[in-house]
């Protein structure tokens, strides 16, 4: 940057002296390019021609260059003497035009004097690409189009008034597009502004450029014309019979390519081709296309070119054609045609309606052929033979329902167009959506029907479908162009993709204008060279084509002429290796994966940055696409990724976005920069694949970035090898599952449409081979999903004696590490033992001494797992490895060997050690977990039996029945045994009830019970535990839900996290594990945090593996794991969007509205849903999906289901569609429809109700979103209200009788029921006192609680001795206690209050405080803060 201020401060020295020459315009002219519009900047003084440096240079003097010079547009700045060095003198050092002069004399410079005298050199000559003074815009390619001049300003287009031919001739040849073949008017102007070019041109037809023809004012001043003047060029433009003297409309057809008449070939040659040469010729109509020779037996002279139409154009070149692969055309193999010679003659009008009969041969050539305005086309496919089938009718484009569509119907299509066979018959809106009518749906053709239309199906119109089923096809000639490179992009092998499978091209003869078309269909730049020095190319493959001989009117390689397609077309020593000047490789580094960090470019075998001079969000979308890594994220600047080393290959970089390589925007030039390392450019993309919807970026459904969307891949012969590449380029270790039949998302159903044949070698997906699925079509059942792991191979260390016993060690990143035993299970090695094949686990002996190479992750396997990685890990706060303290096993070793039954029916001794280690292993079906709990640690008992998973009933579960289960559990010391379903109520079975563990046991199930199944509860009764390694995590703060003071809960406690070391990978976890969004920061400026608190874990480094916080590894749990100033305070990017309309906790009848309709009880229907309300699509909108609504609304019964935005159309998201209720439904939520926010309905399509019934007072604040107030208190004293009060009084009365009668039949029925009653107190006085002998009360000074909600079917039953008043009745319960929280049985408690269970914003209360929502339980844990906070589980 010294040098960059230097020459700043220099230039303005210069500048304020410096102003054009003796006010003379200097001369100006860019030397040594293609064309008189690009080439190097020179300048003529004092009679002679001389240089710029291009120091300064930039596309604000580059375009008073071209406007200087009547050369349109500036669209490079190439740099560093890019057209060559100059001679000469050096005369400017460097201008600093604004870029609205007319010359470059009007721009600010520096003195005119030869530089070189000052130690410049031609090294540094400037040069500029022009656009050139015209175009032709808005055509398919760069030879039709509007015709537009450059004004030097903006891009201006010609009227059509008095346009000539010559004119469009001058036009043709300047932009080298052949000549001129069609002059058309009447095309509307751009309606942004209206120019119009104020002169018109009077070209002879032999003028070199359009800007030296003869110009002269519009007539008047005012250019008369009724639209833009269009042009179209082609190669093909002039086409004539060879007659044989009997007649001049019949005879063998030739075309004049480049001044040389060549008669074209009759392959492919259909008498719809021969229709538009003689409507071309003005010979009436085709009548035949007799074979046989003419006046040519074939041979060089044959165009080979094979034309694609329709039968209704009125040119031969308006019909698509290509060239390469032609056949070699067989003596007497010209095409020839027999025209009627009647000017005026008609054909008859094809009779549409009538479908050919099945089996007819219906030949082209053999049926009468018919006039038919009808077209078809493939469209969005990539070429004329492969795409969406389209037809035009009455002026409209439409497309084709997939209903019955196959093989038979795709061979019609091809045939029609003369695209060769049938390969594949596509469905699904396999190339998109279309738009416009459906023409046609069930096609049934046999496969010989000359048009498609004439196909049996449900007639013209008539269809019951929408675009997202279009019918598509891929013919065998649809042609496809790759470069196969392990490492590169732009250079490798070339191959073509024809008749189904991709094949080498042959490099015979291949010149440099065949190899620029190449490089630029593949975007990789418009020059290249053939490599001959490669060695040969292992494997076998076809090679489809040789002898290509592309011309410069050749816009793709499809277009080139060539010898035929032939399986062997060459020697594999002759196969073609391109290198184009895109073999400039691109690189992204130090960020940790491909698609993210510093940008490195590899030029002259040295890898060099880019500065960040100018560096935005546009020059990354370069990167990120030319990369294959989807959209771009962020730009970053200032060496965010490290400083590199190397060269700095490029500065000032100033993209548009649209460009394909980074080093095609304009720069300073290539190794041009004025800065240090410390400036280096990078990019953070989205990445070409992710794994979406699974529990983290290291699991899911595979998409890939189509440029455009993220599309799934389907499961269809997608490999392993596959799976490895995906899984290493995301940073997720390797590959542990490929699973398949993943439904696709159906708010597109849009599936990729290659295979990827990845070998698990290729450092990125985007390198993988790829095909076109086989035959166009990607069979599968679904998307595929994949699943990788860090904790993928597994190992025994042996001392030799057995290969089924040792110490267990696991390959984290390529390093094997030894597990710590510290938690490792009997059941952890039976998983082992699966895994490696060694039989089932015998025992875990105490493993070899430890060290720092011990990993510290506890697993928390059930035992039956196949895999140790599909078991439960945590990593965070583990404690380091005494010695001695690693994880071994001995496994029986035989693969087939099954462990004894276990006889549950014999509990252990109470007081015995029950070790694990020491206790024979049996094979045991029965597995343990915790649900609802937030964690593995915490939550509901239930055992999984006979295929069942069942729960435990609470009676006399206390804190030894929860240490069994903990310790069961490998989850540390139980803190809580919780009962009264405090983690909600289960299903299924009750499979224990009245536990008495002695807390030795090994198994829950080997305690003391009432025996397997024997119970006399219900599942409101279901028993929970939470265990000391239950984690929760927070955010506290006073006003903000994704921002504070981070805690964990851990041991019972909260306490802060320690901010060091604390990276973006670890911020982005925890916020997303919150639901804060994707990414933050940790607040370093925050103050002090006041109080005392532990400070739990420090260290943390999480992995892009980790899922989340539990599994990052850490320093140990420790009291004080750093000083008060480290605790972190982290701010996330998102924010939770709230539940609710409202702040309070909200019911479904709250997240429903009806809007714009003329009461409350009808209008648009809107539902509440990711923070925003959202309307619902009309589609299967029906009356039983307005009477749940209505229902749900309190608005009576559905009088109309409307549709199509009735009450006028909503706004914001569309949450529902396709939703299908059975009218019996409480809420509108428990009826089937879409995912929500899936939908293809637009706000025309929104959904609303009409009800019958009126709202009652109680629900208008619920609709209105307001609250009642006093203001509805004058509406007591209406007549209505008055009415009501007089029935509301009689009401009261028959209510008085009724319950003076129900007390009577009461006191009759307790008097003949007394026996039964002290049975009964009898009973429950031995229950209270059995219960409170166990729990040691010590005082019968006590009486139980039992929440009426819980127990429906129990009273509230005195213990001996304790005062009646004590206590109130049932009714008498306050809410604060019925509500509240409640000291459990065994004593153990903690303190959470109920704000932060419910951090607000309408968010579901904590289980910890309230267990399921809505039910009020026995809650034995109260968990208390005095700040809002926001809280996640483990």
């Amino acid at each position: 940057m010294a040098l960059g201020r230097r020459l700043s401060l220099r230039g303005l020295c210069v500048l304020l002296l410096s102003t054009v020459v003796g006010g003379q315009v200097l001369e100006l002219r860019l030397k040594d390019g293609a064309h008189r519009c690009e080439g190097r900047v020179e300048v003529k003084h004092q009679g002679e021609w001389g240089t710029v440096v291009d120091g300064s240079w930039s596309l604000k003097d580059a375009s008073v260059v071209c406007r200087q010079l009547g050369c349109g547009a500036a669209v490079g700045i190439p740099q560093k003497a890019y057209f060559g060095l100059g001679l000469g003198p050096i005369w400017l050092l460097y201008t600093s035009c604004e870029g609205t002069e007319s010359t470059v004399s009007d721009c600010r410079h520096s003195n005119i004097k030869d530089h070189r005298n000052d130690s410049y050199t031609h090294d540094w000559d400037a040069g500029v690409v022009c656009s050139g003074f015209v175009r032709l815009a808005g055509g398919d390619g760069p030879c039709s189009g509007r015709v537009e001049v450059y004004s030097g300003e903006a891009w201006i287009p010609v009227s059509d008034g008095n346009f000539t031919l010559p004119t469009a001739q001058v036009i043709c040849a300047e932009l080298g597009c052949g000549k001129a073949v069609s002059v058309q008017g009447h095309e509307l102007f751009r309606e942004s502004d209206g120019r119009v070019w104020a002169e018109e041109f009077r070209c002879e037809g032999e003028e070199p450029e359009l800007r030296v023809c003869p110009r002269v004012p519009c007539p008047g001043g005012t250019c008369h014309h009724s639209g833009a003047a269009q042009v179209v060029c082609s190669a093909y433009s002039e086409v004539r019979l060879m007659t044989n003297g009997s007649s001049q409309c019949e005879g063998q057809v030739e075309m004049n390519i480049s001044g040389q008449w060549r008669a074209l070939c009759a392959s492919h040659w259909s008498l719809a081709n021969a229709n538009v040469v003689c409507r071309q010729l003005g010979y009436g109509v085709a009548i035949s296309t007799p074979g046989g020779p003419h006046l040519v037996e074939g041979g060089d002279q044959i165009l080979t070119a094979r034309f694609h139409c329709s039968g209704a154009e009125s040119f031969l070149w308006s019909c698509p054609v290509t060239a390469l692969g032609g056949p070699d055309c067989s003596h007497g193999n010209t095409a020839s045609v027999i025209c009627s010679g009647n000017q005026t003659q008609v054909l008859p009008q094809c009779n549409d309606s009538k479908a050919e009969l099945e089996g007819s041969a219906a030949s082209v050539e053999s049926a009468p052929y018919c006039s038919d305005n009808r077209q078809l086309r493939l469209v969005d496919g990539g070429g004329p033979c492969a795409g969406r089938v389209e037809i035009l009718d009455q002026g409209s484009w439409g497309t084709i329902c997939d209903d019955g569509w196959d093989l038979d119907d795709a061979r019609v299509v091809c045939r029609q167009l003369g695209c060769g066979e049938a390969l594949s018959a596509t469905g699904s809106a396999h190339f998109g959506a279309g738009s416009g009518p459906i023409w046609l749906d069930d096609v049934n053709c046999t496969g010989k029907e000359s048009h498609v239309w004439r196909c049996p199906s449900r007639g013209w119109g008539q269809h019951d479908c929408r675009h997202k089923q279009d019918a598509g096809v891929i013919c065998s000639e649809f042609l496809a162009l790759r470069l196969v490179s392990e490492d590169q992009q732009c250079a490798g092998w070339l191959e073509v993709f024809y008749n189904g499978t991709w094949g080498s091209v042959c490099r015979s003869p291949m010149e440099d204008i065949t190899v620029s078309v190449i490089c630029r269909q593949l975007g990789c730049g418009d020059s290249g060279t053939l490599n001959s020095s490669v060695g040969l190319r292992e494997g076998s493959r076809p090679r489809w084509v040789d002898g290509i001989r592309c011309r410069k009117t050749d816009t793709s390689l499809w277009q080139c002429p060539s010898d035929p397609w032939n399986y062997t077309s060459c020697s594999p020593k002759e196969e073609a290796y391109i290198s184009c000047e895109g073999s400039r490789q691109l690189r992204l580094v130090d960020r940790g994966g491909p698609c993210a960090g510093r940008v490195e470019i590899l030029d002259q075998g040295s890898w060099g940055t880019i500065c960040d001079d100018g560096w935005d969000l546009d020059d990354a979308r370069v990167v990120c696409r030319q990369l294959g890594c989807g959209e771009a994220l962020e730009a970053t600047r200032s060496s965010s990724f490290g400083a590199g080393s190397g060269p700095i290959w490029l500065g000032n970089v100033k993209c548009t976005g649209k460009e394909s390589h980074v080093w095609r925007c304009p720069s300073w030039g290539w190794g041009k920069h004025y800065c240090h390392h410390s400036e280096d450019a990078g990019v953070i993309c989205s990445g070409f694949v992710r794994l979406a919807g699974g529990d983290g970026p290291c699991s899911g459904r595979v998409e890939v970035h189509s440029g455009e969307a993220w599309t799934p891949v389907s499961d269809g012969n997608f490999t392993l090898p596959t799976a490895q590449v995906i899984c290493a380029e995301l940073g997720c270790g390797k590959a542990v599952s490929v699973l398949g039949q993943v439904p696709f998302r159906e708010s597109d159903g849009l599936v990729w449409a290659e295979e990827f044949r990845c070998e698990g070698e290729e450092p990125k997906l985007w390198w993988c081979p790829r095909v076109p699925c086989p035959g166009g079509t990607c069979h599968h059942s679904g998307a595929v999903q994949v699943v990788c792991s860090v904790y993928t191979d597994v190992r025994l260390l042996t001392n030799g004696s057995s290969q089924c016993e040792g110490q267990v060690e696991v390959n984290i990143s390529g390093r094997w590490r030894a597990l710590c035993a510290s938690h490792w299970s009997l059941a952890n090695a039976n998983v082992v033992c699966r895994q490696l094949g060694c039989g089932v686990a015998i025992s875990t002996p105490v493993g070899a001494e430890g060290g720092d190479q011990l990993w510290k992750a506890r697993f928390h396997c059930s035992g039956a797992e196949s895999f140790l990685w599909k078991c439960p890990v945590t990593a965070l706060g583990v404690p380091d490895c005494s010695h001695g303290n690693r994880a071994s096993v001995i496994c029986s070793g035989n693969q087939t060997q099954v462990l004894p039954q276990c006889d549950h029916f014999v509990s252990e001794p109470a007081g015995s050690a029950a070790s694990e280690e020491s206790a024979p292993y049996c094979s045991d079906s029965r597995q343990l977990r915790l649900v609802d709990g937030g964690g593995p640690c915490a939550g509901r008992v239930e055992i999984l039996d006979q295929g069942s998973w069942g729960t435990i009933c609470d009676d006399g579960w206390d804190l030894d029945d929860a240490r069994v289960v903990c310790r069961q559990l490998g989850c540390g010391e139980a803190l809580n045994a919780t009962g009264s379903a405090h983690f909600g109520a289960g299903s299924g079975p009750i499979w224990l009830d009245d536990l008495n563990c002695a807390g030795n046991e090994s198994q829950v199930w080997r305690c003391p019970s009432r025996r397997w199944g024997q119970h006399d509860c219900r599942h409101k009764e279901d028993a929970g535990v939470i265990c000391s390694e239950f984690l929760a995590l927070r955010m506290v703060s006073e006003d903000q839900q994704c921002a504070g003071w981070l805690e964990v809960f851990y041991n019972g406690t909260w306490g802060s996290v320690c901010r060091s070391p604390m990276d973006d990978v670890t911020v982005s976890i925890i916020c997303s594990q919150l639901g804060c969004g994707d990414s933050g920061s940790v607040n370093t400026s925050v103050g002090l945090r006041e109080g005392s608190r532990p400070r739990w874990v420090d260290s943390i480094q999480c992995r892009k593996t980790d899922t989340s916080l539990w599994q990052c590894p850490s320093g140990p749990w420790k009291y004080s794991s750093c000083s008060p100033k480290e605790e972190a305070y982290i701010s996330c990017a998102g924010r939770r969007p709230k539940s609710c309309p409202a702040a309070a906790p909200c019911a479904d009848r709250e997240k429903l509205r009806l809007r714009g309709g003329d009461s409350e009880c009808s209008g648009r229907v809107e539902v509440w849903h990711s923070g925003s309300w959202g309307t619902v699509c009309d589609d299967s909108w029906s009356l039983a999906e307005a009477e749940v609504v209505c229902q749900q609304l309190g608005c009576g019964q559905a009088l109309e289901a409307v549709r199509a935005a009735t009450f006028s159309p909503g706004n914001g998201s569309i949450w529902l569609d396709e939703v299908r209720c059975g009218g019996r439904e409480s809420s509108l939520w428990d009826c089937a429809a879409e995912p929500w926010g899936h939908s293809d309905c637009k706000h025309e399509e929104d959904a609303g109700v009409r009800c019958s019934g009126e709202l009652s007072p109680a629900l208008f604040p619920v609709l209105l979103g307001t609250r009642t107030t006093s203001n509805s208190l004058p509406g007591i004293f209406s007549l209505p209200g008055v009415l009501c009060l007089i029935l509301g009084a009689l009401l009261f009365l028959v209510l008085v009788i009724l319950a003076t009668q129900l007390l009577r039949w009461r006191a009759e029925r307790r008097a003949l029921s007394s026996y039964e009653d002290a049975l009964a107190e009898a009973v429950y006085e031995e229950l209270d006192y059995v219960l409170t002998k166990k729990e040691g009360l010590g005082s019968p000074d006590q009486r139980t609680h039992v929440p009426a909600e819980n127990y429906d079917d129990a009273e509230e039953v005195p213990v001996p001795g304790t005062p009646p008043s004590s206590q109130g009745s049932e009714e008498e319960v306050p809410p604060e206690e019925e509500d509240g929280v409640r000291s459990s049985q065994t004593g153990s408690s903690l303190n959470f209050s109920r704000e932060a269970a419910d951090p607000g914003e309408g968010e579901e209360s904590l289980w910890l405080l309230q267990g399921k929502k809505g039910d009020a339980g026995c809650d034995d844990v109260e968990l208390s803060a005095l700040e809002t906070s926001s809280v996640t589980f483990l």
